[in-house]
């Protein structure tokens, strides 16, 4: 999916075969769509923009599509293959869980129901342990707060404010998420170091929600002249 080039003064990265890139603001996968998908064999709910979650909608509306890649991963995991030669991405169980169809608690990605879904399972990542990924994509991981948490010290709660905000607990020492998902939860649960976990709230205020505050205010002054 990449290649280092020569030219100009010293070594340049070239993409190669890689596809668009898709956000957690997707918006592709209705709750009819993730409704009609396999139950998830993990404690984290399914919602559009998840990678697993993208899998799926390809590959019942656009199969094809899937056929030209043998590999997927999140940007930062792109990023890293890149700058340490990788044949096939390796992703945070952090990441992981937030991609769906991820055992949290084996560490394994939900593979017999991609097996029977017919879904190549073996363009999925690698998944290494908390933190792993390097200092140079830590910054944009979508799941940052695990390593701006970790230089606080333990026990303490933690609220994050960037694009969204989140308030974060470190959960008792021995907790274990639920084994099936709760959509209706708004607390989610994921790991963190020494096989603890961390429950994570969002909030309803950020940078995401500003933004659709302020295109309100510019859409009813364009309307009301």
């Amino acid at each position: 999916g990449c290649r280092w080039s020569e030219r100009g003064p010293g070594p340049a990265f070239e993409a190669d075969r890689v596809s668009h890139l898709v956000t957690w603001q997707d918006g592709r996968c209705s709750p009819t769509f993730l409704s009609s998908l396999p139950l998830p064999q993990s404690h984290v709910s399914l919602a559009t923009g998840f990678g697993c979650a993208t899998v799926f909608w390809y590959s019942k509306n656009s199969p094809d599509f899937l056929k030209a890649y043998d590999a997927a991963g999140t940007i930062q995991d792109y990023v890293v293959a890149m700058l340490c030669d990788l044949k096939k991405p390796l992703m945070s169980v952090q990441n992981a869980a937030s991609w769906g169809y991820f055992n949290c608690r084996n560490k394994s990605w939900n593979t017999d129901i991609f097996i029977r879904d017919s879904i190549p399972s073996c363009s999925l990542p690698f998944c290494g342990g908390v933190g792993w990924t390097s200092a140079a994509t830590i910054f944009s991981s979508r799941y940052e707060r695990v390593t701006e948490i970790c230089i606080l010290l333990t026990e303490l709660n933690f609220l994050n404010i960037s694009t969204s905000a989140q308030l974060t607990i470190s959960m008792p020492l021995g907790f274990q998420p639920p084994e099936a998902p709760d959509p209706s939860s708004a607390v989610t649960y994921f790991p963190y170091f020494n096989g603890d976990y961390l429950a994570v709230a969002a909030s309803l205020n950020g940078g995401n929600v500003l933004a659709t505050f302020v295109g309100m205010v510019a859409q009813w002054a364009q309307e009301l002249g």
